[in-house]
């Protein structure tokens, strides 16, 4: 059975990052000393000499960034919500990179930014500006919220009203309009003298200045990178690069086919018969119901008790539940990823939530299989599970229902062969 609310202690990043093989990289590495490309057991790189402080003094004086790795901010730190996973969050990012193309930078220079240094762009740049935002709201779902000790960390610093909107927004106050690209050099300077810090300014500006001579790297990959316990370094998991202006692409958000019918149409025999049909279509994904008790034969679901079924919704776990038949039924939020990643997404559901699914996404396609009352009495007796009296409610339920009217509520009549449904059902599914 599933494992009740293990909280994945990892935090992931979306960075820019420039190639481990290009200068900049280099540069930044040996500057903070640290490659966050390379194992932890490989040698750091030396960090250069400065003149006027000691190894160790520059040291403690870039400690703060080094855990970062050189990069520039596109999505800050944030753990996983319940429910999803690293697989979905790569799969969200290869995705999200194939719609990119490389932009180019404005020149780079050493600058103080607040209260440390960083390399910043010398003039603005909307377009870097924008991605950044595109990339914050497309991942926004799989970030879980904040714990109330990063909050009062962040708050603890001073924020404005427009920060502090930004960070219950986004969990992070240095979005949309207030988005800077950098790449950090030093921790906080409060409380350093002003000589040390002309010291450092001067250091970084001769050490970066043979890459600055020559040009800004490309913005032209989203790199994830991972904090894989509290207190241990980012290092980067997966480097996604952008494709060519003229190869990038726009990949279309899954959809959502929400599929209905009361006992006895054959909406699992349907749902069997398109599995097979589909084959290795990797584009759709049918998906896997919690479901609080034993799965019928025909069926495969990930049975759950009832109380671990309410503790996880109250957990967030579920973006769809339900109850129906004496049984609570929940649809996990990791389809969430899987539209965004641009999979079609076909959800075995319950008639009496179709409005709340229309609600939630009001682009979601309703695909309601009926069939003849004489077929449904025939299917439901075949089946065994009720008799008698129990029997013939079931009956009169099932053929009571008929389809709203509403555009995106399609009707599929299943009373004949199933090939005939399918073929119908299949169609649904072809993109134009």
């Amino acid at each position: 059975m599933r494992q009740s609310f293990q909280a994945d202690a990892a935090r992931y990043a979306l960075y820019f990052t420039p190639p481990v093989a290009n200068l900049w990289w280099q540069s930044g590495s040996r500057w903070l000393g640290r490659d966050a490309a390379m194992p932890a057991t490989t040698p750091a790189p030396q960090q250069p000499d400065v003149p006027g402080l000691t190894s160790h003094q520059m040291q403690v004086l870039t400690a703060n960034p080094r855990h970062y790795g050189f990069h520039a901010t596109l999505k800050a730190p944030f753990l996983l919500a319940q429910g999803f996973t690293q697989d979905q969050l790569l799969s969200m990012a290869e995705a999200f990179a194939r719609t990119e193309r490389p932009l180019v930078m404005p020149k780079l220079q050493v600058q103080q930014l607040d209260a440390y240094l960083a390399l910043c762009f010398a003039d603005r740049a909307d377009d870097i500006s924008a991605l950044a935002m595109r990339c914050v709201a497309h991942f926004d779902a799989l970030r879980a919220a904040p714990h109330t000790a990063e909050i009062a960390r962040r708050r603890h610093a001073g924020l404005s009203a427009r920060q502090e909107q930004l960070l219950a927004r986004w969990g992070y106050p240095f979005t949309e309009e207030l988005y800077r690209f950098h790449m950090t050099l030093t921790g906080n300077l409060q409380g350093i003298d002003a000589a040390t810090i002309a010291t450092l300014h001067d250091a970084a500006v001769t050490h970066f200045q043979t890459v600055i001579a020559e040009e800004a790297p490309m913005l032209d990959a989203l790199t994830v990178c991972i904090e894989p316990a509290p207190g241990e370094p980012f290092s980067i998991l997966q480097r996604f690069p952008f494709p060519s202006a003229k190869a990038a692409a726009t990949t279309q958000r899954g959809r959502l086919f929400y599929m209905v019918g009361p006992s006895g149409v054959g909406k699992d025999s349907l749902l069997q018969w398109l599995q097979q049909h589909l084959g290795d279509n990797t584009r759709t994904v049918f998906a896997r119901r919690a479901i609080t008790r034993e799965p019928h034969p025909c069926e495969l679901h990930e049975a759950i008790d009832t109380d671990t079924f309410w503790e996880q919704v109250c957990h967030g776990e579920f973006l769809m539940f339900w109850q129906a038949n004496g049984a609570c039924y929940g649809v996990r939020r990791e389809i969430e990823a899987d539209m965004r990643a641009g999979r079609d997404v076909i959800v075995n559901g319950s008639r009496a939530y179709a409005p709340c699914v229309q609600q939630a996404f009001p682009q979601a396609q309703i695909i309601w299989i009926t069939a003849d009352p004489e077929t449904i009495s025939r299917r439901l007796i075949a089946r065994q599970r009720e008799t008698g009296a129990a029997l013939i409610e079931r009956v009169s339920k099932a053929t009571m229902n008929t389809p709203p009217a509403d555009k995106n509520v399609i009707a599929i009549d299943n009373s004949g062969a199933l090939d005939i449904a399918g073929a119908k059902l299949l169609s649904l599914l072809q993109r134009s």
